[in-house]
């Protein structure tokens, strides 16, 4: 509870006025950035690690592999989809109907 009452920097103005408003959202009273954080901290340990890992970015082979996994899964959903579908059989060809003087010959 103390840590949620002590004076926290402002991600974006780098300023010591942010407050929270209510649990998880914080506000910064110079600039008005309203953020996510955590429910008594601003900035959480899962939150500093995501944030690393979002500026190194993803790395090119693992980009690659993650495009290939989505190709197959969307490969196997068209092919589910196909597999569900059933085809109508043709319908069989009716003879016209005779008339009243084909009828009586």
């Amino acid at each position: 509870m103390t840590e949620m009452k002590a004076p926290h920097e402002c991600p974006q103005c780098h300023i010591n006025t942010v407050k929270r408003l209510s649990v998880g959202i914080w506000l910064c009273g110079t600039c008005g950035f309203k953020f996510a954080g955590g429910a008594y901290s601003p900035r959480t340990k899962l939150g500093e690690v995501a944030e690393r890992a979002a500026r190194a970015g993803v790395t090119s082979s693992a980009m690659a592999e993650l495009k290939a996994e989505k190709a197959r899964q969307v490969e196997a959903e068209a092919k589910a989809k196909t597999a569900k579908r059933r085809r109508r059989k043709p319908k069989a060809e009716k003879e016209p109907d005779k008339t009243i003087e084909e009828k009586t010959d």
